[in-house]
């Protein structure tokens, strides 16, 4: 999967950042959207599908660990990176604990961001293999099972087959107690066992 495919939402209040951070991320092959703010943001991924959403800790109103929080009760998949010039180890911890992929303290260079995204790229590429080799290993289990259900099928159409044709032979020696299993008796007890396997209706397995 390309960069292409991602789609990232970047959220800041303040323009030069924003601006800054849509362009690098465009440069590095990012589809990208903006949000001013968390309300607006929230919007934006209501109506879209986003996978990585970056943003500012501290905004007017919503702010960034909120954000998160609302992020994670909409679609608990979509990686959260914060920014913040706030940074100190409790409110990274925080930001952690509250589901955040990454934290990332300002002033920073764009390549830091750039090496985060990718990383978190690499994440959401994984967890789409997992996710397919799950559903492929669900449908070879169903394949498996219905199988197994064929073959218990034909087994006990077998064994009622194998049944029938013992009780019709153990009939036979009781009524001639003597005459044991000829050869003659043999060859009529395989052609009944025949007649009787063919005339039993095709098993269908599909």
């Amino acid at each position: 999967m390309s960069a292409d495919n991602f789609k990232i939402l970047i959220t800041d209040d303040d323009v030069d950042l924003r601006e800054l951070l849509t362009e690098a991320v465009k440069n590095w092959g990012y589809t990208v959207s903006v949000a001013k703010e968390g309300e607006e943001a929230l919007r934006k991924l209501r109506m879209e599908r986003y996978d990585i959403v970056i943003t500012d800790l501290m905004m007017p109103g919503m702010d960034g660990l909120a954000l998160l929080k609302k992020i994670k009760e909409l679609d608990r998949e979509i990686l959260v990176i914060i920014i913040t010039g706030y940074a100190t180890i409790e409110t990274a911890v925080k930001a952690i604990e509250s589901g955040a992929y990454d934290y990332i303290a300002k002033p920073f260079r764009l390549d830091e961001l750039m090496i985060v995204i990718k990383n978190a790229c690499e994440r959401l590429r994984l967890t789409l293999q997992n996710k397919g080799l799950l559903d492929e290993l669900r449908t070879a289990y169903g394949e498996i099972a219905v199988l197994k259900n064929a073959l218990a099928q034909v087994n006990g159409n077998i064994a009622q087959s194998t049944g029938e044709q013992s009780s019709a032979l153990d009939r036979s020696m009781i009524a001639h107690p003597k005459e044991g299993l000829s050869p003659q008796k043999q060859q009529e007890y395989l052609k009944e066992a025949d007649r009787f396997i063919r005339t039993k209706p095709l098993l269908k397995t599909t």
